[in-house]
């Protein structure tokens, strides 16, 4: 009988590293652009009534004959209420000739990294070699990740973190500042935190844009990663006017994501949309051409980049052992 791959959490964590996730997101992405990708559409619900979400992405990538379905939970108020993780879930990764299943994983570290190195390639391709300040809204896990990314990309001298939780944001400044070797310093305001930055972090599930276009200096790079689901919003619509848009998936980011706020409220059209990310993986378009110029990365999550994430778990798994094998 077939036998499949079951790997934890933890697992993943011993067996990923976000620099190498970086250049599996990157590839995939590249490859997308080069039509050997199917992509599903999303599947999202809102449980408002328990502040939880549920989304469901999948991907066939032909040049990795692999197959990737993930299901992630995010609810809110685990941490507080229940001492359980905010985001949980599994996915399963299936052979792209056959189908037959090859491993199933849990899904909320995969999401952690993929998502830190969907960032990183945002701020590697679109941020200014010369950035300095880095400012990230949103304290949490994700956050966290995108600084790693940052740091990968960036070697800034200063990071500021701000998050509606003040104690969130002083537990975060303290960890980053011992693990990136970089000073990380929590602000008490929001707009004191974000004036004066080269590049900017939104990581938040917030329903509310935040963050305003009068803070937004020439130069500036924004990474938008909160708004991975209908009704989220972090950057005011007009936030977008003039900047140079680039988008994980057109499709996703123009109906749900970021950039179709100010294509609701008729200040931008789909086509203003400078290219998706893919497109400056593979060179086929150049990221950040002058240094003056507000770039915006919109990052709605897209299921390639967690197929290439687990497949590249399992690759390692099978050449060092690691997990367990259960038979179907």
């Amino acid at each position: 009988m077939p036998q499949i791959r079951f790997l934890s959490k933890a697992d993943i964590g011993r067996l990923l590293d976000l620099g190498r996730t970086v250049d599996a997101v990157s590839e995939a992405f590249s490859a997308y652009q080069e039509g050997k990708c199917l992509i599903a559409p999303v599947v999202s619900m809102c449980m408002d009534n328990v502040r939880g979400e549920l989304h469901v992405k999948a991907a066939y990538v032909e040049s990795l004959s692999l197959i990737s379905t993930k299901l992630i939970h995010a609810f809110y108020d685990n941490p507080r209420k229940y001492r359980l993780p905010t985001g949980m879930g599994l996915l399963v990764l299936a052979d792209g000739l056959t189908g037959r299943p090859l491993a199933v994983m849990d899904s909320s570290m995969i999401t952690f990294l993929r998502t830190g190195a969907s960032g990183a390639l945002g701020i590697r391709h679109l941020s200014r070699e010369d950035s300095r300040i880095a400012t990230l809204v949103g304290a949490g896990v994700n956050g966290r990740m995108q600084l790693r990314g940052l740091r990968l990309e960036r070697p800034v001298e200063e990071i500021r973190v701000y998050d509606i939780d003040p104690k969130a944001a002083e537990s975060c400044a303290a960890e980053m500042s011992a693990e990136l070797g970089v000073p990380v310093r929590a602000r008490a305001g929001l707009r004191e935190a974000v004036l004066g930055a080269d590049i900017l972090i939104t990581c938040t599930p917030s329903r509310s844009p935040f963050i305003l276009r009068d803070w937004i200096k020439p130069g500036m790079h924004i990474n938008a990663i909160g708004a991975d689901g209908n009704g989220k919003q972090e950057l005011e619509a007009d936030v977008f006017i003039g900047a140079k848009i680039v988008v994980d998936h057109a499709g996703q980011c123009t109906s749900f994501g970021e950039t179709s706020w100010p294509i609701k409220k008729g200040l931008l059209r789909a086509e203003d949309v400078y290219a998706e990310i893919g497109e400056l993986t593979s060179g086929r378009k150049p990221g950040r051409i002058s240094p003056e110029e507000v770039t915006i990365y919109d990052a709605t999550g897209v299921a390639i980049q967690d197929l290439a994430a687990a497949g590249l778990a399992l690759l390692t798994a099978e050449s060092v052992g690691a997990g367990c094998l259960v038979e179907l």
